[in-house]
């Protein structure tokens, strides 16, 4: 769903809320404390003169609203415009920085930012599974992410000073970025024991030694950029290698800078829309349940203030 559609289906606060709460309650509206379906629907105005829509549960009492107890707790921001911001950040297949969102939705960039990481948190992938399940074909490579450091620095002191990333990508399907301390076997071999199915027909890797240490032999193949020429690509790491350079290319044009306290946001978010890539038009619903179905992320958890 593109911001035309979000413009024409949600051209008002009520339909935007309606929306929202086919997404949360298919089958009709219930309580968020007692679970009862006894709810009745209250409009007022309050003391801002800011139209409030309340349910309340006949059950229990209970007052409550769509949003109440999910990623859009608390959020002072008209439903309108965090579909916007879903909309550009679905679309968007090298990312949207904050200034942008800000920009286009009429937001300071402060609550932009809050905004986007709240949508990044929906986009965690929770039980997704290991790659390779059906038998497919699995790439593994790594990846430097940072920028320059003193020359005066030796090439394994620039080395050590940029963050590391590995990523798993099946052939034609899911992709998945990790951070990790090193590239060491004892760092990689958790990664890869969590993310690779033993169904896996075939895992393809540079020729870095410490797969060997990790990959059944039988299956493990070790390539080069010589030998994917020579093989007119047959054996190649060209997936996640084009998932690795297409996050960069987030970076360096729409981002231009990451804090490494969040960066794994960021990878959440890429390997979220990348592994939909073909589900375009069911992003926007795909992401909507999600938000009503996480719990609430307040500023002072997402800034760290609060352990």
């Amino acid at each position: 769903m593109n911001l035309l559609s979000i413009a024409k289906n949600f051209a008002t606060e009520d339909q935007a809320i309606e929306h929202l709460i086919r997404q949360r309650w298919p089958d009709g509206i219930r309580c968020v404390k007692c679970d009862s379906d006894r709810i009745s629907r209250i409009t007022s105005t309050g003391k801002t003169g800011k139209i409030r829509r309340v349910l309340e549960c006949m059950a229990c009492r209970n007052q409550f609203t769509a949003t109440s107890g999910t990623l859009f707790h608390d959020s002072h921001l008209p439903l309108q415009k965090w579909f916007m911001a879903m909309a550009l950040m679905c679309e968007a297949k090298k990312g949207v920085s904050a200034l942008q969102i800000s920009r286009h939705i009429g937001v300071t960039h402060k609550t932009a930012w809050y905004l986007c990481h709240r949508i990044r948190k929906a986009m965690e992938e929770i039980n997704a599974g290991p790659l390779g399940g059906q038998g497919q074909i699995v790439e593994i490579d790594e990846a430097f992410l940072g920028g320059r450091t003193p020359s005066r620095k030796t090439s394994k002191e620039k080395r050590d000073a940029k963050v590391k990333i590995v990523g798993l990508a099946e052939r034609g399907g899911r992709v998945r970025l990790q951070r990790v301390e090193n590239f060491k076997a004892e760092s990689l071999r958790p990664v890869i024991a969590e993310n690779l199915s033993p169904d896996a027909s075939q895992v393809v890797t540079d020729g870095a030694a410490q797969y060997s240490f990790i990959i059944p032999k039988k299956k493990h193949v070790a390539t080069n950029h010589a030998e994917e020429l020579a093989t007119k690509g047959e054996v190649s790491m060209k997936t996640v290698e084009g998932a690795f350079s297409l996050f960069k290319r987030g970076v360096v044009g729409s981002y231009h800078r990451l804090s490494k306290d969040h960066l794994d946001s960021y990878l959440q978010e890429f390997c979220w829309r990348y592994n939909r890539r073909g589900m375009q038009p069911w992003m926007f619903d795909t992401l909507l349940r999600e938000i009503v179905s996480k719990k609430p992320l307040t500023y002072k958890e997402l800034t760290r203030e609060v352990f």
